[in-house]
């Protein structure tokens, strides 16, 4: 009986050794699974902050798309908008090129006929002479000698100012006239070694058909310049009887007819005068076709 309550009381504290190893193994276990546990939060921590980070950035990222979106539109148009003001300052400078054309070619077609003031620069002979035609490269004038011209060089600065003429458009005048002198040059070229072929003698019967042309052109002007010459010593003859009549009427009536008269005849005077002044310059233009057209009669010259 003894013997087997030793036995059971063994069996006793083995088993509650076997108990206390598994409880102590559960223990450990749940050490581990803590420690494991502490660790899953740990990391979950260092992953939500990541993430609020991201989450930050992603909306910081949000409001910089945003951002740059609003600015890639106003970008936009304000290129728009400076491609529609420099289209409309071309449009302005073209504009504003074609008015100042239009206005330089009114002023210097209004000088025509009138007289200037060269004497600045050309002396006293200059002080007042009859404009007949203006040019960028010179003004031709008309003096009791005959029709001249005075290049840009010799025309004072005010006037030159006046008549919006300069050096730069002087040279492009140049320019074009040489071209133009080349081509002349080329054509007459081409002229001269065509003279062995058939055409040539219908040329050379048109070409003095034309310098006929231009003879009876020019002696007609000069016939038609010298009657108005006449009318012109006529109307001047009595421009000057008013202007003494005028000198020495005594009633302010007498006095405003006779000058009213004589300016009257002035006038007309000082228009036939303008229009021998145009017949001059056509006469010297006739001149320079006539001289061009002789050299064309003279190709081997």
């Amino acid at each position: 009986m003894l013997a087997c309550s030793f036995f059971f009381v063994g069996c006793l504290e083995d088993e509650r050794k076997v108990d206390l190893e598994d409880v102590k193994r559960k223990l450990d276990g749940v050490a581990f699974d803590k420690e494991s546990t502490s660790k899953f939060i740990d990391l979950a921590k260092v992953k939500l902050a990541e993430l609020k980070i991201a989450e930050r950035d992603f909306k910081k990222a949000g409001e910089i798309n945003e951002a740059i979106s609003n600015v890639t539109k106003t970008l936009e148009e304000v290129t728009a908008l400076i491609d529609e003001v420099k289209a409309s300052l071309e449009a302005s400078e073209l504009g504003f090129e074609d008015y100042q054309a239009k206005y330089r070619a009114k002023v210097r077609k209004d000088v025509v006929g009138k007289n200037l003031d060269l004497s600045a620069t050309k002396g006293e002979d200059f002080k007042e002479v009859r404009v007949l035609s203006v040019n960028p490269v010179e003004i031709r004038i008309y003096q009791t000698s005959g029709p001249q011209s005075v290049p840009i060089s010799e025309i004072p600065k005010e006037v030159r100012e006046m008549l919006q003429m300069s050096e730069e458009e002087a040279e492009a005048h140049r320019s074009k006239l040489r071209d133009n002198a080349k081509v002349r040059e080329e054509r007459y070229k081409e002229w001269k070694e065509g003279l062995a072929d058939r055409k040539s003698e219908a040329a050379q019967k048109a070409i003095a058909k034309r310098l006929k042309d231009i003879q009876t052109e020019v002696e007609n002007i000069e016939k038609s310049m010298n009657l108005r010459l006449l009318k012109i010593q006529d109307l001047k003859s009595r421009s000057s009887q008013w202007q003494r009549d005028y000198s020495l009427a005594r009633g302010d009536k007498r006095r405003e007819q006779a000058l009213g008269y004589s300016q009257m005849y002035r006038d007309k005077a000082q228009k036939l005068t303008d229009l021998n002044s145009e017949g001059h310059l056509v006469i010297a233009r006739l001149r320079s076709e006539e001289e061009d057209l002789k050299k064309m009669q003279q190709p081997g010259g």
